[in-house]
């Protein structure tokens, strides 16, 4: 029982090269989110006590399925064992089905999507520049990198920042005053730049929003080229599966004939 066309070697190699990958990845999810959850900060201090699924979590769920998928894969390919690689493609098909159902919730949920995005920033802009809650410094860097980049200020708008349901800590410790990645780049380096003119005045969520739009053919065509990865990896571990079924009827079947013919 043993892989032996052209086609079922080639699709052993690279079934096995892309699990080793996908293997390698896992771990380093795993070890990151780890990390990240011993290490406190954001993950503890904030988004624990607001009841969230964290990040940590979701790395080091999604390190765990990629480890385990990826170790049945590499097992099934090179040991050749045909009940391994029917979990594995079980699993991938499963995956690919929860992917194709997920997307469709999205679609169909957005609002409610939508929304409770904005309750998790909500969230997370209380805590900004609070070096006590925000240890490792994440909350302060991400807002931060978000209005550099997509040249905004605030969730809504600038006036976020002072208010004192949305920004608790900054407008106690800074009140009246924007913060630096508001700043538009020629006044980055001024004391502060709460005249009008020298800060974004659009809202991140309506940026983030135009910026979806402009991209969504991007967004479309990285989706779908996931999609026919998945399936062209389906289709290996499928070629494998088969060949090694049928190799295995074959010998099944020349046992049988040799007993017959003794007899």
């Amino acid at each position: 029982m043993k892989v032996q066309s052209c086609g079922g070697k080639a699709s052993k190699v690279l079934l096995l090269l892309v699990n080793v990958f996908i293997f390698l990845l896992g771990g380093g999810f795993v070890g990151l989110g780890v990390y990240y959850h011993v290490g406190g900060g954001l993950y503890q201090n904030v988004l624990n006590e607001a009841g969230f699924v964290t990040v940590p979590v979701i790395l080091m769920f999604l390190g765990s399925l990629f480890l385990v998928i990826a170790f049945l894969a590499i097992v099934g390919a090179l040991c050749e064992v045909v009940i391994i690689l029917k979990i594995y493609l079980g699993v991938v098909a499963f995956i690919l089905f929860l992917e194709v159902v997920l997307v469709c919730v999205v679609i169909a949920m957005r609002g409610e999507v939508e929304k409770q995005t904005i309750e998790v920033i909500q969230e997370l802009m209380e805590h900004y520049g609070n070096e006590t809650s925000d240890e490792l410094n994440v909350i302060t860097k991400v807002i931060d990198e978000t209005q550099q980049w997509l040249e905004c200020c605030g969730l809504v708008s600038p006036d976020d920042w002072r208010s004192g349901e949305k920004a608790k800590w900054w407008v106690q410790e800074h009140p009246d005053t924007f913060p630096k990645s508001c700043c538009k780049s020629e006044y980055v380096n001024e004391a502060s730049c709460n005249d009008a003119g020298q800060f974004y005045e659009v809202g991140c969520r309506d940026k983030l929003y135009t910026w979806v739009e402009s991209n969504v053919t991007y967004v479309t065509v990285v989706g779908l080229i996931l999609l026919v990865f998945q399936c062209f990896i389906l289709i290996c571990g499928l070629k494998i599966r088969f060949e090694l079924a049928s190799d295995d009827e074959f010998g099944n079947v020349g046992n049988f004939n040799m007993e017959t013919t003794t007899l």
